[in-house]
Formats: C-alpha cells, sequence, structure tokens
C-alpha cells in the first residue's frame, strides 16, 4: 500500500495524509455497497489494505452524515455513494477535480496486486 500513497502523493500533488485518506474514503465507499464477505475477502486480497483501514480513523461525522443525507435522496445510487465521498475528500483539502484523479490510480493499483477480477469487485461496489 506504501508504493500506492507514494505514487498518489508524486502524481496528484498530495500529501502522505491526503492519500492515505483518499485510498481509505474510497475503500469505505465500497464497504457500503458490497456484502460483507465479499468485501473482507477484497480488503484481504488488496495488499495492505486491511492494515490501512485498521489505522485510519473513524469517519467524520460530515462524511458520515453527507453519505447518510446522499443514501436518502439516492439510495444506493450514484448522487448517495458520491455524497460521502465527496465531503471526506474536501475534509482532507483535496478539490474535486484532484479527488477524481484518486479512482483511477487506485484502478491500477488493484489491477496490479489482485488482478481483474478485483478490479470488476471494485467497479461494482463503487458502481463505477
Amino acid at each position: 500500500m506504501d508504493d500506492l500513497i507514494k505514487r498518489l502523493t508524486k502524481e496528484l500533488g498530495v500529501t502522505k495524509t491526503q492519500a492515505r485518506g483518499g485510498v481509505v474514503a474510497l475503500l469505505r465507499a465500497g464497504q457500503q455497497n458490497m456484502a460483507r464477505k465479499d468485501f473482507e475477502q477484497f480488503v484481504e486480497d488488496i495488499p495492505g489494505a486491511d492494515k490501512l483501514l485498521k489505522s485510519a480513523p473513524p469517519p467524520s461525522t460530515l462524511s458520515s452524515l453527507a453519505g447518510g443525507l446522499g443514501s436518502l435522496f439516492g439510495g444506493r445510487s450514484a448522487a448517495g455513494r458520491w455524497a460521502g465521498l465527496a465531503a471526506s475528500f474536501t475534509e482532507l483539502g483535496i478539490d474535486i477535480d484532484t479527488a477524481k484523479k484518486f479512482g483511477p490510480v487506485v484502478i491500477d493499483y488493484v489491477r496490479k496486486h489482485g488482478g481483474e477480477n478485483l478490479v470488476e469487485q471494485m467497479k461494482v461496489a463503487l458502481k463505477l
């Protein structure tokens, strides 16, 4: 996972804290849309993902509230999911244009370290 964090800092110009927080936000968004067993297996298959999630602080009230409100209005739709993600990235001090660039970098990492099957699981979980 350290190589992903380094890549995000280099390619996107974010800090280490922002890179870690952004990855955690994406993982948590995926967690909301996957069966528990499937998500646990997914995290096991991505080197360092379980450690990163365990060491991450709990979601802030704002991102939890935004995700909850988004769910009320959009269910598990894109609007619902992205409301919580947008709040998480904003709290990290990451603008929306930079936040949108996290996905392709993370997907590339998952592809290299877990294979195409995991990429498909991630795309389904994040509704990409």
